[in-house]
């Protein structure tokens, strides 16, 4: 079993015009996120997201960093092994990541795939279960990156074991 990257992102809303307020990836067993600062024509706001995450947009425009600091840094922390990123929603992250990389105007080194493409439709359940138990354990702030990314790993890796031990039998 391959260690894997794994990027995870809040965002402002489930819309069109949403865009990322927290990225955060874990490769090479370190976990780093960023506060993403909203550009100028980032506008929609949807309070049920925030509710969800908890994230202002007072606490961005204070502590956030600009989109192109995150971008770069984001860059910066990625190595050449870390040119896939696994997402538990391939098609919003993807997205959200294209729109911080546009306002940036820098290019991204990574691209993002499926982490349910990784792991195959016979472990789908057993990751999906096993993430959900973690989210009821209490040992994570859901729905903010970086206790995403951990729970994301920790059910890959329950997944890619459960299947690996159960074959071996």
């Amino acid at each position: 079993m391959k260690e894997i990257a794994i990027i995870d992102i809040e965002a402002s809303g489930l819309h069109f015009d949403s865009y990322p307020i927290e990225v955060a990836v874990l490769a090479g067993g370190e976990c780093k996120s960023w506060l993403i600062k909203p550009e100028p024509n980032w506008q929609y706001w949807c309070e049920t997201a925030e509710s969800l995450h908890g994230i202002s947009r007072a606490l961005l425009e204070d502590e956030g960093l600009p989109a192109l600091d995150v971008a770069q840094q984001l860059n910066d922390f990625l190595s050449e092994s870390d040119t896939v990123l696994y997402s538990d929603a391939q098609y919003w992250d993807d997205d959200w990541i294209s729109t911080l990389y546009f306002a940036a105007k820098i290019e991204r080194f990574f691209h993002i795939e499926s982490i349910y493409e990784l792991i195959g439709a016979e472990r789908k359940h057993i990751f999906d279960s096993h993430k959900a138990f973690l989210a009821k354990s209490g040992r994570f702030q859901q729905h903010r990156a970086a206790d995403d990314v951990q729970m994301i790993n920790e059910a890959y890796l329950h997944a890619t074991q459960f299947l690996t031990s159960n074959n071996e039998h």
